[in-house]
């Protein structure tokens, strides 16, 4: 790992699960960051910038993610390198909360392959870029760092410990395929009950479509009338007065278009 600087404290990790271990991801720590990086210490000590000045142990990916980063507090440069990482491994995030173990169990082998490779990778990445660092010591002070994998999540009540749970229980319990529902958590602010009413009410007019389409058709075929002439009609029945049902929009086409033309 990189040599001490002692311009810099030293983060040691206080528990020994966590020595050699990237304060920022997780992964094994192979050489160092820094708050704020070496280049910029004058500038920061000049200016009396806030800074940590901690010499931090990181794996190497973070610390390239960090190179133009040049910000002096170690929660400002975590929070940089995890939203690096999330936007780096994106797809392959994607890939883990859309599809679970056992949809991939139903596919045939080859896409059954990929898929599995796709979800191991993005369950890694999804941990790496949610890690919550771990308690540490500067100075022989130990600071403490609350080991939550992630935060909980809440569906109409009932709690889950990850997004990802909190997906599996609500594609079972409303109907509603693990890619869509995470698909839409991007256009909702990751707010998941947002998402499933969305879907819901998307449910709902496809639904209420097919039935006009259908009640349309079929009075199109007894009155002998266009079946497009009729959709149109009923819809601008609809538009003047949503009270009505279709049932009722056709009786109204009736009695006033077709019934004196028959």
């Amino acid at each position: 790992m990189t040599q001490l600087d002692e311009r810099y404290r030293l983060l040691r990790a206080a528990d020994q699960a966590h020595f050699h271990t990237c304060f920022y991801c997780g992964c094994i720590a192979t050489e160092h960051d820094f708050a704020p990086p070496q280049a910029h210490w004058g500038a920061f000590e000049h200016h009396r910038q806030a800074a940590d000045n901690l010499q931090i142990p990181a794996c190497k990916e973070c610390v390239t993610l960090l190179k133009s980063c040049t910000m002096g507090l170690l929660q400002q440069r975590r929070d940089v390198v995890q939203a690096k990482l999330a936007a780096k491994y994106k797809k392959a995030i994607n890939v883990y909360l859309r599809w679970s173990e056992e949809e991939v169990a139903e596919l045939d082998r080859s896409l059954k392959h990929s898929i599995a490779a796709g979800l191991t990778l993005g369950e890694e990445s999804h941990r790496r870029s949610n890690y919550p660092g771990f308690s540490y010591e500067v100075d022989g002070s130990r600071v403490a760092v609350e080991q939550t994998a992630s935060q909980p999540v809440v569906v109409f009540g009932r709690r889950f410990e990850g997004i990802k749970a909190a997906l599996e229980y609500s594609a079972k319990a409303y109907g509603i395929s693990q890619g869509k529902l995470a698909l839409g958590l991007e256009q909702h602010n990751d707010n998941l009950e947002a998402v499933i009413l969305s879907l819901q009410q998307q449910q709902r007019k496809q639904l209420e479509e097919r039935q006009m389409n259908r009640l349309c058709g079929e009075f199109a075929k007894v009155h002998n009338q266009s079946r497009r002439y009729v959709v149109n009609a009923v819809r601008r029945y609809l538009d003047r007065d949503d009270s009505l049902t279709v049932a009722e929009a056709l009786e109204k086409l009736y009695d006033e278009r077709v019934r004196h033309f028959s």
